[in-house]
């Protein structure tokens, strides 16, 4: 017979620290009280390699200890905390609902399952596109869909006459027909100008499709869209009308934990619930992830303009040192192109950096966020200066084999 709550020893009741036993509902959080976090922040100050490497802020923290802790699955009326920023970014974005999923590859992938209803199809894309690239092949895979990639003519972002040239219709049985286009902004730090995505917008929806099906669908990847549209200075919300879904990354510029929100039509997000639940997307708590995203909101997105700030007079400064760079710098990144920067080995790059204490990948993607420090910048430009000065004084650097690029 299995023994009884009253037979267990006394010692194996679990300890519990007198402090966290009390009520500590007004207490507020403090770094101070959480070594591992305080020095986590200070890493982050120092890393380049991604603004997803940002950490969260006293304020988040608080917010996920004042979070509800519903279900968002088992509860009919769902989260509290969830529901609050799902309502915050409906009223950011002027669309008529929104779905929390648990990253930024999720909530790509349940809005082009949702999109895409049955085989042959196709899905017209940048070729450097992250739901092409850095999805783990999940759109062939999760959805049966080939992908029309894209090489933007001007070198930049797609414009109106490339999608013109590479939509498919449904009048050859030879090739399936497009029936989402799928844009991304930012890409690489690059914006896709409004004007540019209304052209799209507005040629795609109008593009003409077989008797009985809906008309080809428009999906914007927005991990960043807060970084473009405040970069482009234009509307959030005329922004967003050019597209039928939406998925916002949590985790990127805006510096919450984890998640992302997907945005579209009621019925739209109806049906995208049955594919978060089969992609594994159901969770029971959490209001503490929301919670801390919409505190997030709060934080990160009035810093925007410094952060692009900070990154441009970056790349002014590098340069002047001799550094070129793959793109244009309008937003967060900064883009060296190693070979026509002297032909800098990737494998120096990330050496020198590392000697500065600071984390880079060795492909040259540098990004910026609003928990980067100017100290660090500095020991950047010194140590991207002292690695040109040594390069061009014939000094043999390191040039072994390197692993580490970027995929967010």
């Amino acid at each position: 017979m299995a023994p009884s709550v009253s037979d267990l020893p006394s010692n194996t009741a679990p300890k519990i620290k007198p402090e966290l036993a009390e009520n500590n509902a007004d207490q507020t959080f403090t770094y101070a009280a959480m070594p591992n976090l305080k020095k986590a922040i200070k890493k982050a100050r120092c890393d380049f390699r991604s603004d997803v490497s940002t950490v969260p802020t006293e304020s988040m923290m608080q917010a996920i200890l004042e979070a509800s802790v519903g279900d968002d699955i088992y509860d009919e009326a769902g989260d509290a905390s969830v529901n609050a920023l799902q309502n915050k970014l409906i009223e950011l974005t002027g669309k008529e609902t929104a779905l929390w999923a648990l990253s930024g590859t999720m909530g790509n992938q349940i809005c082009l399952r949702t999109h895409l209803v049955q085989p042959p199809h196709t899905v017209l894309l940048d070729h450097r596109a992250h739901v092409y690239c850095w999805e783990s092949g999940a759109l062939p895979a999760l959805s049966q869909a080939s992908v029309t990639p894209v090489i933007p003519s001007n070198g930049i972002h797609l414009t109106l006459n490339d999608v013109k040239q590479k939509m498919v219709s449904g009048d050859n049985i030879h090739f399936p027909p497009t029936r989402v286009v799928s844009l991304e902004n930012t890409l690489n730090g690059t914006i896709l100008p409004l004007k540019d995505a209304k052209e799209i917008s507005a040629f795609v929806r109008s593009f003409p499709v077989p008797e009985g099906q809906k008309p080809v669908a428009m999906h914007l990847d927005g991990a960043r869209l807060f970084d473009g549209v405040a970069g482009e200075g234009v509307d959030l919300k005329e922004y967003c009308a050019c597209f039928d879904s939406i998925s916002i990354c949590l985790a990127k510029g805006l510096g919450a934990p984890m998640g992302s929100i997907i945005l579209g039509s009621r019925a739209f997000i109806e049906r995208a619930k049955w594919f978060r639940k089969m992609f594994g997307g159901g969770t029971r708590q959490p209001g503490m992830m929301a919670a801390a995203a919409q505190s997030a909101l709060t934080t990160s997105i009035p810093q925007f303009p410094r952060v692009h700030a900070l990154t441009k007079s970056t790349a002014s400064r590098l340069s002047a040192l001799g550094y070129k760079f793959q793109l244009p710098v309008q937003t967060n990144m900064i883009l060296i192109d190693l070979e026509a920067s002297n032909n800098i080995p990737p494998a120096a790059l990330a050496s020198y950096c590392a000697a500065q204490g600071l984390q880079v990948f060795p492909s040259g993607r540098l990004v910026f966020h609003y928990q980067t420090s100017e100290e660090a910048v500095e020991r950047l430009i010194s140590a991207l200066q002292r690695l040109m000065a040594d390069k061009k004084e014939g000094k043999k650097l390191e040039s072994g084999e390197v692993k580490g690029g970027y995929c967010t």
